[in-house]
């Protein structure tokens, strides 16, 4: 018992001894020293990739003809929100809607479409031709890989400019040309869907 005691107390007085030599002081110095690695970015993937959800993958394919967009459209956050929200429709059919949108609305001229409109001189009701011409430049635009359409998550980093929630709605953000943009679609379908971009 008295051995044991001794090799406690040895052990206690040691201590500092041995702590001193296995780590430095924490002083300024050493913390301004301390470099912490950066998070790593998120990988976006294309459709094809088979890395997001599939119904997204195989509707921008199939009914688009998009395959080079950067895809950000995890299958646990598509599932996530198709139970946890209200929903009068599925991801599938919001992603469509919000796609439509994109090509036929330029009621908004901060929207993709209503901004090829005016690189083209439309004016401010465009012919058939013109409306023609813009489509193809936001679908160019689209399938690209330095585009992006994500799905937005509650406190993500790609929340709209406008506060639209994703309890609410579904939200996708959409990266063309370098300029972020969003589509909304109502989850109860009470409105219309809309897409617009920073000013």
């Amino acid at each position: 018992m008295k051995f044991s005691a001794a090799i406690a107390a040895l052990t206690i007085l040691t201590a500092p001894v041995i702590a001193a030599d296995w780590s430095p002081a924490v002083n300024a110095d050493t913390l301004a020293a301390f470099e912490a690695p950066a998070a790593a970015p998120a990988e976006v993937v294309n459709p094809r990739d088979g890395e997001n959800y599939s119904g997204a993958e195989e509707l921008l394919i199939k009914e688009f003809g998009v395959t080079a967009v950067g895809l950000d459209f995890p299958e646990t956050e598509v599932m996530r929100q198709s139970s946890f929200y209200d929903n009068m429709f599925c991801v599938e059919h919001a992603l469509r809607l919000a796609l439509f949108d994109l090509l036929e609305n330029y009621a908004n001229p901060t929207s993709p479409l209503a901004r090829a409109l005016g690189e083209i001189g439309a004016q401010q009701t465009p012919s058939k031709t013109e409306l023609k011409k813009a489509r193809q430049k936001v679908m160019a635009r689209l399938n690209t890989p330095e585009s992006l359409i994500s799905i937005v998550r509650p406190y993500h980093f790609s929340q709209p400019l406008n506060g639209e929630t994703v309890e609410r709605n579904w939200i996708f953000f959409l990266r063309l040309d370098g300029k972020p943009y969003w589509a909304v679609v109502d989850r109860s379908g009470n409105s219309a869907p809309y897409v617009y971009g920073a000013q």
